[in-house]
């Protein structure tokens, strides 16, 4: 079930539907106040867009589509939290192999969202040796890693772009506007003058208050995504060898650098045998 907001609206796309109003309200006062120009709209982000789209393979752009729209649903809450929860399924899933098999874990894994969760449980199933296991499961964290910082190179590329197609504005801008003053024609200079500067603070703006900072967000979730990845990795090698659920639990507690359960000694050997 999706979790809800305080006014009934999916917490996924909360985020999104304030992105897209904060963006209508931005361009409805910049068109009240006269700085939305069609002309320096085309130079700054056309000519943006053009760039990219000859630059990068479509797979790339749409990958990259597709991590900003995760990335703006994403909720903001606790680390901790959400590294509790995977702990918590590794958990579940390692008693669910140890009590009742393998066909039982395959069930189980197949309610997951996590797509590389549930990779990682099918071959812990395909999979007769362990250390064989952790290699293939590291390859495809690899992969994904991978694709995340190819999304990231993309805004990256996008941030440097908009300032320098805002240059190029505004050097247009100015080769227009010469041929008018040399003429005496002030009166035509206006539009000229204001691709110059409009085109500037397009990608000024467009790179350092909306690009660059998806992208340094972008970076941080990623690290925090390779930190899970590892950890499911980890994960998956233990239920492969039938650890007890309780040691898992501490192992992986403890590669992601939680604090460990508090309990007795004598408790943790009995709940090692429940387990």
């Amino acid at each position: 079930m999706k979790r809800l907001s305080a006014r009934g609206i999916p917490r996924g796309a909360a985020r999104p539907l304030l992105v897209l109003l904060l963006l209508s309200l931005a361009i409805g006062f910049a068109a009240l106040r006269g700085l939305l120009d069609p002309a320096s709209v085309l130079i700054t982000v056309g000519g943006t867009f053009a760039v990219t789209w000859a630059t990068f393979p479509r797979q790339r752009l749409r990958s990259a589509w597709q991590h900003v729209v995760a990335l703006l649903r994403e909720a903001p809450g606790d680390d901790d939290g959400a590294t509790e929860a995977t702990i918590a399924t590794l958990k579940h899933l390692a008693r669910i192999h140890r009590v009742e098999g393998g066909p039982a874990l395959d069930r189980a894994v197949s309610g997951e969202a996590d797509p590389f969760l549930r990779t990682a449980i099918e071959r812990t199933l395909d999979y007769a040796d362990a250390d064989e296991l952790r290699d293939a499961l590291l390859g495809e964290a690899r992969r994904a890693a991978a694709d995340g910082e190819a999304a990231r190179a993309v805004l990256l590329t996008l941030g440097k772009l908009f300032p320098a197609f805002g240059l190029i504005g505004t050097l247009i801008g100015l080769a227009l506007l010469l041929p008018e003053v040399g003429s005496g024609n002030l009166a035509l200079a206006g539009p000229s003058l204001g691709i110059s500067i409009l085109t500037t603070l397009y990608g000024a703006v467009l790179s350092n208050v909306v690009v660059l900072p998806l992208a340094t967000k972008l970076s941080a979730s990623l690290a925090r995504r390779w930190v899970t990845l590892q950890m499911m990795v980890l994960g998956a090698e233990l239920i492969h060898r039938r650890e007890y659920p309780t040691r898992i639990e501490r192992s992986l507690r403890s590669f992601a650098g939680l604090a460990p359960l508090a309990v007795s000694g004598d408790v943790t050997v009995l709940t090692e045998r429940a387990a």
